[in-house]
């Protein structure tokens, strides 16, 4: 039986951390299945991961092969016997899309050249074949048939290897990252099919559903006499409204298909049934958890993280505000779903060179966050077979852990240990996150960022650069060490963003009429609010409304953005302590409330205290840049101060990153160079014997306090405690050779692999320092 308590699963009454990598098994030769499914076990995975290709198991209409009677590498049932006889769980994703860098994401050839009707069009007509994953129209009615034909077939052989039926498999997923692969968030290139533009199609049965002719009209600003009138939008010059809905009608349509092949799905398979990042967008996901939710839909929703491709991996301090948000967004959503987090895909391929210190960072990241299932994708390379080549060629081994040849890469070893750790301290997973501070997500800028939409906007629509990038404003919160969750305006009460001491919002010109009321009642009621570069103006359907402006008794410049990026000025401004921060773009002037940013004597930032709580209105755009001064990071400080916002942990050296979760500290290097200094977190300041805790290079340490092993408790340690086994703790410190551990309830011990250098015995707690190999062992 599987069942899951919301953060792990429960596999035969036993709280199982999923730790995995995918394997596609059609792409290694048979011969090697077992070496590789063994080397995994090995590097300490309890899970394989592997898609089932459509076109690769029935290559001709009617003919399905999942024993290998063809190709020894179409031995699905092979390959999952396999597994389960290596002691591998089995997550299994049969499409009918699955990506995977394979011809046609999976869809066969033969059907599309039947009915090439079923292919995804834009405005002016199909568009090309040559493309390497077609667009399907998801809802044609000749695609959903051939679907079910497809589910028919494979289905109840998985049937036979669920784990309910004494098989490995322990979950399947739907379809993969269903998005029209990616053009959900171009809005002008697809989908303007036939069965979704005509006359009583899809588009307009949906806005029947949505809108009365009324409210058409008020968004539309135009009058609208009947729904025939309102034409899929093809480009920026219609109403951003309009543009909006057609963006969110496109993610319905992704919800009904998902819908379709759920319930085809459940009348076979009785273990969790999943998705991955159904619209591979962020903030869209709210519209996928109110629709299963409203059709009462079982589906786990996992995600994933890519940060190269095809170059060299790149995952440093400048990725940290991204992965920060997305984790937080996802977090939001899964919590509310109930389902256990799990991120699917997480980058270990697909680079031409993947440095174990960057791995090490993201993999680390995840659990920190709150993500304690990982899986690791691509984690053994293969071949496409002749006939299935893709944009990849014919090797697909892009860096991953375990080579097409057999070769282990460097980033092996992060993965090693953290699944070691994971292992090693289940009570970690129960540890909450201590988030002080929230971003506020606003979800119709996604799509007005991603796809460009200025029109009628005087700030700039970059967010990528401004929020999110490399420069942005979520790195600075990450890299100035403040830990933040993250909210969606549109769905969470003001009893949520109440639950954090600061909220952060990053808004354009328009705020819908909704949240702005929200953010009224959220500081009236106590709340304290950050929110820059401006102030909305305007509501959802771009009508004039400044309900949050008004209350707070503020005006700020309606100054445009600029927008081209050899021409957008570097400028600085000053506050009391904070001289001549610089800043990129746009100061608005700001008045009202009480100002303490000024540019050259003009208001730029001000305070305003307002019923029970606060406000900070900033006319410019903080961003993450790093220099000897680290005005900015300090300019954080400030605003935390301001509104007495005070971390739950100290750092003497700030590029010593931490992430409090309860009985344990995350302390990051993510800028790769020696850090050095104390920490104080719990009421205790660490290391007492040593100067300071060392990290030499980028990678992470998770910091014990007051863990329970048997009748000793580990105080703390500046080393990661891995586990413990039977009178031994187990300890890891890769970042430095000497770490220091505190022990309460012995007073004699024996090191492995290590020297005491100094030691003390004070109040019951045995102290000591250690000069020790990478990892080391403590027997009492």
């Amino acid at each position: 039986m599987i069942t899951h308590d919301g953060k792990v699963y429960i596999i035969d009454g036993k709280r199982t951390i999923i730790y995995g990598g995918t394997l596609q098994f059609f792409r290694v030769p048979k011969r090697y299945w077992r070496d590789r499914l063994e080397r995994m076990r090995d590097h300490g995975l309890n899970t394989v991961d592997t898609y089932v290709a459509w076109n690769w198991h029935e290559p001709e209409e009617g003919f399905f092969d999942f024993t290998g009677e063809s190709v020894p590498e179409r031995d699905l049932v092979g390959f999952l016997e396999l597994a389960q006889d290596v002691g591998l769980n089995v997550i299994i994703r049969p499409g009918p899309y699955i990506c995977g860098e394979w011809k046609n994401g999976g869809i066969p050839e033969w059907l599309i050249n039947e009915h090439p009707e079923i292919l995804a069009e834009g405005p002016n007509g199909p568009l090309p074949r040559d493309i390497y994953y077609p667009p399907i129209t998801y809802l044609h009615p000749v695609y959903l048939k051939a679907v079910e034909r497809w589910y028919e077939a494979v289905l109840p052989v998985i049937r036979d290897y669920l784990h309910t039926n004494g098989g490995p498999i322990i979950s399947v997923s739907i379809d993969d990252e269903p998005s029209y692969w990616e053009t959900i968030f171009q809005p002008f290139l697809t989908d303007y099919s036939e069965v979704i533009t005509r006359p009583g199609g899809l588009w307009e049965e949906w806005l029947r559903e949505n809108f009365s002719l009324e409210e058409l009209s008020e968004r539309y600003g135009t009058r609208i006499d009947d729904y025939s009138e309102v034409h899929a939008p093809t480009s920026e010059n219609e109403p951003l409204p309009k543009i909006l809905d057609w963006h969110h009608f496109k993610l319905w349509m992704t919800n009904e298909y998902v819908r379709f092949l759920y319930e085809r799905m459940k009348k076979h398979i009785d273990v969790p049934i999943s998705i991955l990042d159904p619209y591979l967008l962020q903030l869209a996901w709210r519209h996928f958890y109110r629709y299963v939710r409203e059709k009462n839909l079982d589906i786990h929703l996992w995600t994933e993280f890519w940060y190269s491709f095809y170059r060299s991996f790149d995952f440093k301090e400048d990725r940290l505000g991204h992965v920060y948000h997305k984790i937080g967004i996802y977090r939001f959503y899964q919590r509310r779903l109930g389902t256990p987090p799990l991120s699917i895909e997480t980058q270990a391929s697909l680079a031409h060179t993947i440095e174990p210190d960057e791995a090490e960072l993201l993999y680390s990241l995840l659990p920190a966050l709150g993500i304690h299932n990982v899986n690791y994708y691509l984690y053994a390379g293969g071949e496409n077979p002749k006939g299935y080549e893709s944009h990849n060629g014919v090797t697909w081994d892009v860096y991953s852990p375990i080579g097409v040849d057999g070769s282990e890469r460097p980033h092996v070893e992060p993965i090693h240990w953290l699944g070691e750790f994971l292992g090693g301290n289940p009570g970690f997973v129960d540890s909450a996150v201590g988030f002080q501070v929230a971003f506020g997500a606003y979800e119709p800028y996604e799509l007005v960022s991603l796809a460009g939409l200025k029109k009628g906007l005087t700030e700039s629509i970059n967010l990528n650069e401004y929020l999110y990038g490399e420069r942005g404003l979520l790195t600075l919160l990450a890299m100035s060490n403040v830990p933040f969750d993250v909210l969606d305006l549109e769905e969470a009460s003001v009893e949520e963003l109440l639950r954090h001491e600061q909220l952060w919002v990053y808004s354009l010109d328009f705020m819908s009429r909704e949240v702005q009321d929200k953010l009224v009642e959220f500081v009236s009621r106590g709340g304290n609010l950050v929110i820059l570069p401006m102030l909305p103006y305007l509501d959802e359907n771009l009508k004039p409304y400044s309900s949050l402006a008004d209350f707070l008794g503020v005006e700020v410049e309606r100054e445009p953005a600029r927008d081209n990026p050899r021409l957008i000025q570097f400028t600085s401004v000053g506050s009391d302590g904070i001289d001549r921060m610089l800043v990129r773009n746009t100061v608005r002037e700001v008045k009202g409330g009480e100002s303490f940013v000024f540019h050259y004597g003009k208001p730029a930032g001000t305070i305003v205290r307002k019923g029970k709580g606060s406000a900070v209105i900033l006319g410019f755009r903080l961003q993450y840049y790093t220099s000897y001064h680290d005005l900015h990071r300090k300019f954080v400080d400030k605003l935390l101060d301001m509104q007495g916002v005070e971390r739950d942990f100290e750092v003497t050296d700030r590029d010593m990153i931490a992430i409090p979760r309860g009985n344990y500290l995350v302390l990051l290097n993510p800028r790769g160079h020696r850090v050095f200094g104390k920490v104080r977190y719990r009421g205790i300041e660490i290391p007492k014997l040593m100067e300071g805790i060392e990290m030499r290079k980028r990678g992470a340490l998770f910091l014990p306090f007051g863990i329970k092993a048997g009748k000793v408790e580990v105080v703390y340690s500046t080393a990661t405690l891995i586990g413990a086994d039977s009178g031994i703790l187990r300890f890891r410190n890769h970042l430095s050779g000497r770490s220091e551990v505190a022990l309460k309830g012995v007073s004699e011990v024996r090191p492995i692999n290590a020297e005491i250098i100094d030691e003390s015995f004070e109040s019951g707690v045995l102290t000591l320092v250690l000069e020790h190999e990478e990892e080391f062992e403590i027997a009492f």
